[in-house]
């Protein structure tokens, strides 16, 4: 994910990628395939994967193994990143954006 410090003012899907559109006037385009999946969980989850405290566990799980290529898991990402879905969908995108886990992560460990 690009321009992580602007704010997403449009989203819009097709059958085939996301359409993100930001405050500073760039479009970014991902690919609903294995390859766009792996850009999402590369950025989003592999240096912080999946926490306890974390919502859309059910989307974060389905993005770890579409990255890797499991098609059943594919079609859920792509089902779910759809215009029919598209309050909920932008809901998760930001949230992916925004998460940080360094402040929640100390409530858990002990020092």
């Amino acid at each position: 994910m690009e321009y992580l410090e602007n704010e997403i003012i449009e989203i819009s899907f097709t059958p085939e990628i996301v359409t993100i559109t930001y405050d500073n006037n760039k479009t970014e385009i991902i690919n609903k395939t294995k390859e766009g999946y792996k850009l999402l969980y590369d950025g989003w989850l592999k240096e912080q994967p999946m926490f306890i405290s974390d919502i859309f566990k059910t989307q974060m799980h389905d993005l770890s193994f579409a990255a890797r290529g499991y098609n059943d898991k594919i079609n859920n990402m792509n089902n779910y990143l759809t215009e029919e879905n598209k309050e909920e969908a932008l809901r998760f995108i930001v949230y992916m954006r925004k998460r940080d886990l360094k402040f929640e992560k100390a409530k858990w460990t002990k020092l």
